[in-house]
């Protein structure tokens, strides 16, 4: 860490004059890693103006100033490589007094191939040359935006296998470090495989609300939300709603922030519930929220700015959410959403509708909530859509069962002529941290369905007795609803909320190719906030599941057919009732497929 202090960089095109880790605290850690002999190597992921170069610009000093040895720094191309370590290298040895002390006086030392210092060399390589990456053996070696550099070279391999063939030698003998920073690219590409690289440990920067204290990573369409009565975009707490101040650079409470593997559990104090330990390779990962250089209204200005034009938003999505980019197959979008919108309005149950379904997405912070109708001739329309504020670390299980019970099951809704209408059942997932808690409540609710997602399985859909449990292909719900909102027959209120949108678009088909055989993969990926999306996967699950009388789904195209628990409950004494919706469930562990001889899917 002394080295810092030594650093001197030009102030052309930058804002201070040295390093200074209160500003940018996550780089503390990846700092005091250089040199490590247990970490072969460093990778850091992460936007434009965070201070990724400044990471390599300390390894490197650090090693000119406590651990000479020949170096080797690579870029994507010697174009405009050449101009990037003139700024960020050779200036930097010149402007810091410690380091400019290893400069020769022989202007044929500083040339293209690299620097000559009265200790140490370093050499220029540059990925796209085989020549400059196939020299002798390297102390270090230095990648700089490997995002832009080639999956393969000619017959060769990659920059990062043949620089790893440099450092062999010195890492039989426990001296060797590499490094590798860049913003990310696509997934596939030679960054984004490094990820998966055995002996690879995976860290994000997490924060604590500076009100309720708990630690998160942040992300933008979680945390980020704009004001309309302020006009101005604010990061809020995931679980109390507290707003995270930027006015001081984000100091307050990034310098409080640790570093560790995403979904990971901390405690108050930082302290992680299960620590990990140093690994061959760690890689750091994190966005522009954390970035004192951005504040949170730029950010949310950029966006604005570039969601509507795919080239720019995919600027975004890398160089300032510091997220891989997907190749997205998906035909679904706002826009052709918007044009499904019927003239009701929502909690309005429209004319033709036979049955009403609910489903329930669980997280952290409460309950999102979709409920849809469905008719004959495979019509279906979105009746409401709804978040539901439950808290986990201030909610029990008597305060969920009131949410379900009154907001969600017991919620009543109205047709144009009066008649009143409540769901017939709901599916809520059984993930994240309240899995004990909704097994709980869902006792106390005959028509309330626990699902969990299982897309290996060879059946749709799997029931356990034991644990009152559907197993779930989720993915053949989540093309059911992707392929239906593209077709007649798909309706969504005209006040539906721009949340739903949005989220029901966060979840996508993309196009994976394995680089080795050529093969191309479709499969769903997440680009942000879902959870509404999910809900309304579930609304459909419950068509499916197994009834004394059948699935729901089956009755849909009979004409006398009406399936209202307000009327059946005049029509049938409440307990008979209860006792008859609950043998709905089929044997322990059996499964069914469904669709595929329904016209449906």
């Amino acid at each position: 860490m002394q080295v810092l202090e030594k650093i001197r960089i030009p102030l052309r095109g930058n804002i201070l004059n040295r390093i200074d880790l209160q500003l940018t605290p996550y780089l503390e850690f990846p700092v005091e890693l250089i040199g490590n002999p247990k970490v072969q190597w460093i990778g850091m992921i992460a936007p434009t103006q965070s201070g990724k170069t400044v990471f390599l610009q300390t390894a490197l000093a650090d090693m000119i100033d406590q651990d000479p040895g020949p170096a080797l720094y690579i870029l994507p191309d010697e174009k405009t490589g050449k101009r990037h370590f003139q700024k960020k290298i050779i200036d930097v040895i010149k402007e810091s007094p410690d380091l400019a002390l290893h400069l020769t006086q022989y202007k044929k030392d500083v040339s293209k191939a690299g620097i000559e210092l009265d200790n140490m060399t370093v050499y220029l390589g540059w990925a796209g040359s085989l020549a400059t990456m196939s020299s002798f053996a390297m102390k270090r070696v230095f990648l700089d935006e490997v995002r832009l550099m080639p999956l393969t070279q000619g017959a060769e391999s990659n920059a990062i296998k043949l620089s790893s063939d440099r450092l062999t030698t010195y890492m039989d003998m426990g001296l060797a470090q590499g490094y590798m920073v860049s913003s990310p690219s696509v997934e596939g590409d030679l960054l984004h495989q490094q990820l998966s690289v055995p002996g690879t440990t995976v860290l994000y920067w997490h924060v604590p609300c500076p009100h309720c204290g708990k630690f998160q990573y942040l992300k933008f369409f979680t945390h980020i939300k704009f004001n309309d009565k302020k006009e101005e975009a604010f990061c809020h707490c995931q679980y109390c709603d507290g707003i995270f101040d930027d006015s001081d650079k984000k100091m307050s409470w990034n310098g409080e922030g640790v570093w560790a593997p995403e979904g990971a559990i901390l405690t108050e104090s930082g302290m992680l519930e299960t620590p990990f330990n140093l690994t061959e390779r760690i890689f750091f990962r994190y966005n522009s929220l954390v970035s004192p250089f951005r504040s949170f209204h730029q950010i949310w200005r950029e966006f604005m700015q570039t969601k509507d034009k795919l080239h720019d938003y995919k600027n975004f999505w890398q160089c300032w959410l510091g997220e891989f980019w997907i190749e997205d197959v998906s035909k679904t979008s706002e826009f052709s959403l918007r044009e499904r919108r019927l003239a009701y309005t929502r909690r309005v149950v429209p004319s033709g509708v036979k049955v009403i379904t609910a489903g329930i997405d669980t997280q952290d912070s409460g309950f999102y909530v979709c409920v849809r109708g469905f008719g004959e001739r495979k019509r279906t329309w979105l009746i409401d859509e709804f978040f539901v504020r439950c808290p986990i670390d201030i909610a029990d299980a008597k305060d969920i069962e009131r949410c379900i019970g009154e907001d969600v099951l017991g919620h009543v809704y109205v047709d144009k002529d009066g008649a009143r209408w409540m769901p017939s059942m709901a599916a809520i997932d059984t993930g994240g941290h309240r899995t004990t808690t909704i097994y709980a409540v869902a006792a106390k609710f005959p028509t309330l369905l626990m699902v969990k997602g299982r897309n290996e399985q060879d059946a749709t859909i799997k029931y356990s007795k034991e644990f009152n449990l559907y197993l779930v292909r989720t993915q053949e719900y989540l093309q059911e609803t992707e392929d239906r909102c593209q077709e007649d027959g798909w309706y969504l209120p005209k006040d539906v909320e721009d949340d739903y949108l949005k989220q029901f678009c966060h979840i996508r088909k993309v196009l994976i190719q394995n680089k080795r055989t050529g093969e191309n993969k479709v499969v769903w990926k997440t680009i942000g906030q879902c959870d509404y999306r999910m809900a309304d996967v579930h609304t459909f699950i419950c068509l499916d599941v197994q009834t004394p009388t059948g699935a729901v789904r089956n009755y849909l195209e009979k004409p006398d057919y009406k399936n209202n628990p307000i009327e059946l409950i005049k029509q049938v004494d409440e307990q008979r009732l209860k006792k008859t919706v609950a043998s709905r469930t089929t044997s322990a562990d059996t499964g069914w497929d469904v669709g595929a001889g329904r016209n449906w899917l």
